[in-house]
């Protein structure tokens, strides 16, 4: 393995765990939210999911939520609760090499797909799909892509919300190559792409713009155009300008950043706080465990992760239709 791929395994294609110093949410923080622990089967490895209830659910539908890169699903319950609260049962799990599931690393980016096709397929190998008339897929960022690429394998997904997603791990990829040198990006991008099709071949070539174009599923795509990690003209934007299907819905929102289901109010304190942090860690400070906690101390993650009622009414709305 070269030095591209291991420097690429090294910062990306790694485990997932809680970082010790970041707050991540229970459900028995929430105390109106049921938990029912479960697993599935993903490859060689077993994944950690649950089920999800707030009061009494609707019947014959069923969300399913595929978290982002760097956490796990824990870093969601707040949507989760979201969803929740107005009715829908929701489906949860860590992805391959994330937070409690198994697998040393996350074995691609395309991963977050291929884990949201073997969920999909054990529902459906244990009966449990049928039992809904109606199942939809959420997902923000990493898992973002994978709900905007899982029509394309499951036809018989009503709906797909898509939150900060990018459509296409080689697209990403190229966004990315702002810090290497122009003679090299075309090399070292031609290294990554292989990298990822030889890990993950049967999910590589996906695209969201093929999966919006040619199947029933009807999507939603939720972004903000100052998003700096997935870049809105070059994944929601361009989809809004290429797709010929009329009857996507778009919740397109400015000032949000990465997270347009946050208030402007967690927007705003989220970045002074991880702005200062990544300053200290620039200038050599917070080496330690200790040292990351002591800085995050007095952090009000509530606030933090504060939900924008009216987005998730919204989603909630496009879900009824």
């Amino acid at each position: 393995m070269g030095i591209v791929e291991s420097e690429y395994r090294k910062n990306f294609i790694r485990r997932y765990d809680d970082t010790g110093y970041l707050r991540y949410f229970e459900a028995k923080d929430f105390p109106q939210l049921r938990d029912e622990p479960f697993s599935f089967s993903s490859g060689a490895y077993r994944l950690a999911a649950h089920w999800y209830t707030v009061g009494e659910p609707k019947e014959g539908e069923l969300v399913v939520f595929c978290h982002g890169i760097g956490g796990g699903h824990r870093s969601y319950l707040k949507e989760i609760v979201e969803l929740c609260g107005r009715g829908y049962p929701v489906l949860a799990y860590d992805n391959t090499g994330c937070f409690a599931s198994e697998g040393p690393d996350i074995v691609s980016m395309s991963r977050s797909l291929t884990d949201l096709d073997n969920c999909l397929r054990y529902l459906k190998s244990e009966g449990i799909f049928q039992r809904y008339a109606r199942v939809f897929v959420v997902g923000h960022s990493w898992g973002g892509y994978a709900a905007g690429n899982i029509a394309s394998l499951h036809g018989d997904i009503g709906k797909a919300v898509v939150i900060s997603g990018f459509i296409s791990v080689e697209r990403l990829l190229e966004d990315n190559m702002s810090g290497v040198a122009a003679p090299l990006r075309k090399t070292v991008l031609k290294r990554l792409c292989a990298f990822e099709k030889n890990a993950a071949p049967d999910y590589f070539d996906y695209c969201t713009l093929d999966a919006v174009n040619g199947r029933k599923t009807r999507f939603l795509f939720a972004h903000s155009k100052d998003d700096q990690m997935v870049r809105y003209d070059r994944h929601t934007g361009y989809l809004r300008e290429n797709t010929d299907n009329a009857d996507v819905r778009w919740m397109i929102r400015d000032g949000r950043k990465h997270n347009p289901n946050y208030t402007p109010d967690a927007v705003a304190y989220m970045n002074d706080m991880f702005g200062a942090f990544n300053q200290e860690i620039k200038e050599g400070r917070l080496k330690t465990l200790e040292e990351k906690q002591d800085f995050f101390k007095d952090a009000d993650w509530d606030r933090m992760t504060a939900q924008d009622g009216a987005f998730w009414d919204d989603i909630a709305a496009f879900l009824e239709e």
